[in-house]
């Protein structure tokens, strides 16, 4: 099975490539706006004349020739992919970039060969610790300790800057050899706010709620950045420690998913979960309970349990969104409607008498559901 696996590293360039780096996200971010803003006059304009114009571009902005051209392209084609989703009803219309917001660019892989030379824009020496990259030649680069080489062909290197760190997202076409596993064990999950995921075998795993440990800060930074004078050295030195803020906070959360999601997949071969639409129980939702969906990451922790499970061979399903899993009894079937109310934490069944937690009694249904809906038994 072929698929696109991304490595992300830490990079540590020098005064000369962190000045080009910044110059490059800078015109990338410029010709997106400028080729958006012609869209906007003539919207009949495909991306390849788009692209025809950028040499005439470089010449009334000399600047764009100081940066790798490849991602001027690239920026064009995610100008491209943007208007796609609009149309097909995916997305809304593109907006303008604006600096400081998802500083990054990407290139892509290029690969030539001349008199029996090949010549490569991207390299990755992991022994060494350093990577090749268009204009900005040798970089180092730190991740990945235990790994020495990685197997397969690069495709492209998206380059980001969050606070004052530099970071290179490497991805990487693999053939992954996936190995056929006979299922001996089945795992249904509710996730949730209260527990982030509740398992049919009873094991909970908790919210941490990282956003209260670094609410107040965030709060205070923003305060203190409102009151400096736009674009000042003490504005930008407040605004680098908020974004540090911030980069701690996805961290912590990336890091807690991660290990909850490996664990359930380590330990089942088959697993079972809702379909949810976050985006719709946001909008349902009040304002208190709307950031507290917001923060519970629920639908990181499905993406990362259906490609874990792809790439390891194992079962992932998704029973239908309107499955009542939390009203009805995992005994007997029987349907407790007042069960909606979802400050009722115990499942009280009026028919067997079963007393089971909320989460734990919606798991066991979803499994079931789940099992009987998608796989079969021979």
């Amino acid at each position: 099975m072929i698929i696109n696996k991304a490595y992300k590293f830490r990079l540590y360039p020098n005064e000369y490539q962190r000045e080009l780096i910044n110059k490059t996200i800078g015109c990338t971010r410029f010709i997106y706006n400028y080729m958006l803003n012609k869209k906007k006059d003539s919207i009949n304009l495909s991306n390849f004349d788009l692209i025809k114009q950028i040499p005439a571009l470089t010449i009334e902005y000399p600047f764009l020739k100081e940066v790798d051209s490849c991602a001027l392209r690239c920026a064009l084609f995610d100008l491209d992919n943007g208007f796609k989703k609009y149309f097909n009803k995916k997305g809304g219309y593109p907006k303008f970039k604006a600096k400081g917001v998802k500083d990054s660019y990407r290139t892509n892989y290029i690969k030539n060969k001349y008199k029996d030379k090949v010549y490569e824009n991207i390299k990755l020496d992991l022994i060494n610790k350093k990577i090749i990259l268009p204009k900005l030649k040798e970089v180092k680069i730190r991740g990945y300790r235990k790994l020495e080489r990685i197997n397969g062909r690069i495709l492209n290197a998206t380059i980001s800057k969050v606070a004052d760190k530099y970071y290179v997202s490497v991805c990487i076409e693999e053939n992954l050899d996936i190995k056929e596993i006979i299922p001996s064990s089945v795992v249904g999950i509710d996730v949730g706010i209260k527990s982030l995921v509740t398992t049919s075998a009873g094991t909970t795993y908790g919210n941490p709620n990282y956003l209260n440990k670094y609410e107040k800060r965030i709060k205070r930074l923003q305060r203190d950045l409102s009151r400096k004078i736009k674009n000042s050295n003490n504005y930008y030195k407040t605004k680098i420690k908020l974004e540090e803020t911030y980069r701690k906070l996805k961290n912590a959360r990336i890091k807690t998913n991660e290990e909850i999601v490996s664990k359930i997949v380590k330990e089942n071969d088959i697993i079972i979960s809702e379909d949810l639409s976050i985006q719709t129980m946001i909008e349902e939702a009040n304002k208190h309970a709307r950031k507290s969906i917001t923060n519970s990451t629920m639908g990181d922790i499905i993406r990362r349990l259906k490609y874990k499970c792809t790439w390891l061979g194992k079962k992932f399903y998704q029973v239908n969104r309107y499955y009542a899993s939390s009203q009805i009894c995992s005994r007997c079937d029987h349907k407790e409607i007042k069960m909606k109310d979802l400050t009722k934490r115990e499942y009280k069944c009026s028919n067997c008498g079963l007393e089971i937690d909320r989460d734990i009694n919606a798991s066991i249904n979803i499994m079931v559901e789940g099992l009987f809906k998608n796989y079969r038994f021979n």
